[in-house]
């Protein structure tokens, strides 16, 4: 479970990396801490999420309850910070919100290539 775990964060800070720097090139000066923080904040959510998929993978009665766990704890995250950073940031409010999404629908969709990545057979 480590080694499926360690290859979808490896390659999902490659992808958030890849992903931020195009943005912010693409985006200009303005919203590169927006995004860089949306970048690192999807990140920490995804890892979390994922363990917790690969926590109840093999129990077929909990992978859905374990899934939609995850999908709860994604929309309160994207709750959460457009709720925080609406009273307290600087930052743009719409690039801080529209890169979180982003990052983290890319992020969930790398999610069922590492699923089963330890149970290969070599």
């Amino acid at each position: 479970m480590l080694r499926a775990w360690t290859a979808y964060s490896l390659t999902a800070a490659v992808v958030t990396v890849v992903a931020a720097v195009l943005i912010s090139l693409l985006g200009g000066g303005g919203i590169t801490k927006a995004v860089w923080l949306s970048a690192g904040f999807a990140f920490a959510l995804q890892t979390v999420a994922f363990a917790m998929l690969l926590l109840v993978r093999d129990r077929t009665e909990l992978f859905m309850a374990g899934w939609l766990g995850g999908m709860v704890l994604r929309f309160a995250a994207v709750g959460g910070l457009a709720f925080y950073a609406s009273r307290y940031t600087t930052l743009p409010l719409a690039a801080l919100l529209l890169s979180l999404v982003a990052f983290v629908f890319l992020l969930l969709l790398l999610e069922p290539v590492f699923l089963r990545w330890d149970l290969r057979r070599s």
